[in-house]
């Protein structure tokens, strides 16, 4: 087999011993960023579900900041 060599410009390779640590991580800082807005959210394994209730565009406005600083 051969093996080829990648330059990597962020994440970590799969199957790596440091991916599981990067991934909890990156987790913490996810749940305590979208606690600070209220979005609920459920993890599963690698898979995370966000939960918003939109009632009128001050909602709207919200959730797209956050999703600018998950970005």
């Amino acid at each position: 087999m051969l093996a080829a060599v990648v330059k990597l410009i962020r994440g970590v390779i799969q199957g790596s011993v440091i991916g599981p640590l990067m991934f909890l991580i990156y987790i913490n800082d996810l749940i305590v960023l979208l606690s600070q807005y209220n979005i609920k959210l459920k993890l599963f394994t690698d898979d995370v579900k966000l939960y918003v209730k939109i009632v009128n565009n001050h909602d709207y406005v919200v959730l797209q900041k956050v999703m600018r600083k998950l970005e």
